[in-house]
């Protein structure tokens, strides 16, 4: 490391210090600036009042969204078949199939024979599994692992309902057919939301914030539980003679890596002054990140998830970025 970059790590560590010593400014100017507070949390309840408004006409829209989500909840289990103007919309693959070559059919092939799609598929099978498999790095933080795959299988819809009058929390529900893994036929997590400003700090109020947040208990039928994995703590030796015991292997039970974890947050203290600890506070913080993607992303842009059509704007711009990359190169090279 150069003199130059640990300079500068060492300024990162820094706590940050402000530019001036208010305690040191002349009483007449610390009360202006006290007059200045005070004008601050005038617009902190300007904004909190601004904030109600946008809650309200999100519980008018959120009703339109849940009708057109039924909707696409019909045809994703097979309930409605589409047809007419339903289906009047421009599909860049089917413009592309026309200008495919024989070696690019063959190489298509495999897409076309997935064994949960045909002419026969009833719905679109697994639809919510490919959904959030795609959704996993970009929205919900990787949490998703290969053996939650099989129960993920089995979910049917996410619907999301708002807390009201006041903006107090939301709910995610996460639907699912009947399954080999639990009981529950729907999961459920709520997040509580701090409506108004921190009396504690009012001033920092920078909207509705998460908190706090449960899940519910998961039923999950023996030997299934995708949290918990079964690991061997030790082996016991045969003992000698014929009526000794058998070798045998110790396990146990220990916690795995799991999507189904954000279903059991940790516990937050109601008392807003009660210390959570650093790693609570870290996964708490991934879990509030995932829970507004899965509201305000997953649930409201499904078929873009499922299509991949959200990643293929990124690619454009990355190939782009690369272009403008590649020139200058050139042009350095060149001078």
């Amino acid at each position: 490391m150069s003199d130059n970059e640990s300079m500068h790590s060492e300024d990162e560590d820094q706590e940050f210090q402000p530019s001036l010593d208010i305690s040191a400014l002349p009483v007449v100017v610390k009360n202006r600036v006290k007059a200045l507070k005070k004008l601050q949390f005038e617009t902190v309840k300007a904004e909190a009042e601004y904030y109600k408004e946008i809650h309200a006409l999100d519980v008018k829209y959120q009703k339109v969204y849940d009708a057109i989500n039924v909707k696409r909840t019909g045809v994703i289990k097979g309930e409605h078949e589409p047809a007419g103007d339903e289906i009047d919309w421009p599909s860049d693959e089917e413009d592309e199939d026309a200008e495919k070559k024989p070696e690019d059919i063959a190489n298509g092939v495999e897409k076309l024979t997935l064994k949960d799609y045909d002419e026969n598929t009833k719905g679109i099978p697994k639809f919510w599994l490919h959904t959030l498999k795609n959704a996993n790095e970009e929205a919900l933080m990787g949490l998703i692992e290969p053996h939650d795959e099989p129960v993920l299988e089995h979910l049917t819809d996410i619907t999301v309902s708002l807390n009201e009058p006041k903006n107090t929390g939301f709910t995610l529900t996460f639907h699912f057919s009947p399954n080999p893994y639990f009981t529950n036929s729907t999961l459920t997590k709520e997040y509580e939301l701090r409506d108004g400003p921190d009396p504690e700090s009012p001033l920092e109020y920078d909207g509705p914030e998460i908190f706090r947040c449960k899940g519910s208990k998961i039923d999950w039928k023996e030997g299934k539980d995708v949290t918990q994995k079964t690991v061997k703590v030790k082996k016991i030796k045969a003992r000698k003679g014929a009526k000794g015991s058998p070798e045998k292997a110790v396990t146990k039970e220990i916690a795995a890596d799991s999507f189904f974890n954000f279903f059991s947050p940790p516990d937050v203290p109601e008392d807003p002054k009660a210390e959570v600890s650093d790693d609570n506070r870290a996964i708490l913080a991934i879990d509030f990140d995932v829970g507004f993607a899965i509201k305000e992303k997953i649930i409201t842009r499904a078929v873009l998830y499922f299509t991949g059509d959200l990643f293929e704007d990124d690619d454009e711009f990355e190939d782009c970025d690369t272009e403008e990359e590649d020139d200058e190169d050139d042009e350095d090279g060149e001078k």
